[in-house]
């Protein structure tokens, strides 16, 4: 017996909710402020320089594992495609393989991320929490 998954559920299945896209977010205003690529060049349609692709790439992997994200869901958020979004995983991984420098600053940034998600966002707070918000 043969079981098709409509098109629409698929779809269904891979949207972002707004916490990933926070989520999402924060992990590229992260790598934006540790590798010096704005943030606007993550989305380009163009590859960019070398440099800009490798903080996508970054972004990406990280958006994938730190946030559990799946890969087209993580290509949606960047504007890709799936099989993008592996191939990045694939580089990334194949650098942190080599240890040394580069996997020592990814593990700060994964910290920093970390810390970061669970810090309470100040828009997030109850209005009744905020000094003088009674009016």
């Amino acid at each position: 017996m043969t079981i098709w998954i409509s098109t629409a559920a698929r779809l269904e299945r891979n949207v972002l909710s707004e916490k990933q896209r926070r989520d999402c977010k924060l992990v590229v205003r992260t790598v934006s402020g540790e590798t010096g690529v704005r943030y606007c060049d993550f989305f380009a349609p163009s590859r960019m320089r070398l440099h800009t692709a490798g903080a996508r790439q970054l972004a990406m992997y990280l958006c994938h594992v730190l946030l559990g994200m799946t890969m087209t869901q993580v290509g949606q958020f960047f504007g890709r495609d799936r099989t993008t979004v592996a191939y990045a995983c694939g580089q990334v991984e194949d650098m942190r393989d080599d240890g040394g420098d580069y996997d020592r600053r990814l593990v700060g940034l994964e910290e920093r991320i970390e810390a970061a998600r669970r810090r309470p966002c100040a828009l997030e707070m109850r209005l009744s929490e905020v000094p003088h918000a009674g009016i």
